[in-house]
């Protein structure tokens, strides 16, 4: 309860707005304290993969909109790096990211694969020598520890990975694979309403800790 009261106590003190989600690169703001930069995976005509007639892409920015309003009800401010149905080159979510100092950074994904007896969630960190991969290494099992507990999905881990929007962001950032379409059962129940609001509370949840340990370090 002290560390939940102290998270809200500072984002009651710093009452600076995030900038909204709308795509322009602008002149970099002061860093908002408790800004979440969220990024739905894919968009548009990059439509991810599939299961049926349910894409990737709409999966991943319903989740994104789940998560900005779970956080929003928690006090903390989000920074969508797309608000809708649009293609946004990945060099341009990092550099929009960049350009406006949120706190850390949250690309939401949903996973395919050949076998399709594979399932679970599993969560990517860029990996090298520097504070930011420590603290995203950090930041992706706390995610992962309550996604897992909230849905009781497999946890494939935390694992180092090599993709452009967490390697070239500023800040702490993971990429949650969140489960795979191509698994029979797993597949529907990522395409559940009830299931998702599960997944968005425990993402949220997860980095609401992150903040607190961020907060109180």
């Amino acid at each position: 309860m002290k560390k939940r009261f102290s998270i809200f106590f500072m984002l009651a003190f710093f009452s600076m707005s995030c900038t909204t989600s709308k795509i322009i690169i602008s002149k970099p703001s002061a860093p908002a304290p408790f800004c979440i930069a969220i990024d739905a995976g894919h968009g548009g005509d990059d439509l991810g993969t599939k299961s049926g007639k349910t894409l990737e892409k709409d999966l991943n920015l319903k989740l994104a909109k789940l998560v900005k309003n779970r956080l929003g009800k928690k006090g903390i401010q989000t920074l969508l790096t797309r608000a809708d149905d649009r293609a946004v080159p990945l060099k341009l979510r990092a550099s929009f990211t960049n350009a406006n100092h949120p706190k850390i950074f949250v690309s939401l994904h949903h996973n395919a694969a050949k076998n399709k007896k594979a399932s679970g969630i599993e969560i990517y960190y860029y990996k090298d020598k520097s504070a930011k991969s420590s603290a995203s290494h950090r930041l992706g099992k706390m995610i992962l520890e309550e996604m897992t507990q909230a849905t009781s999905a497999k946890s494939r881990g935390v694992k180092a990975g090599n993709f452009l929007v967490i390697r070239e962001t500023n800040m702490p950032a993971v990429l949650i694979e969140c489960g795979f379409l191509t698994h029979d059962r797993e597949g529907k129940k990522l395409q559940d309403p009830a299931y998702q609001k599960k997944l968005a509370s425990a993402i949220a949840n997860g980095i609401e800790k992150y903040l607190l340990d961020y907060a109180n370090s």
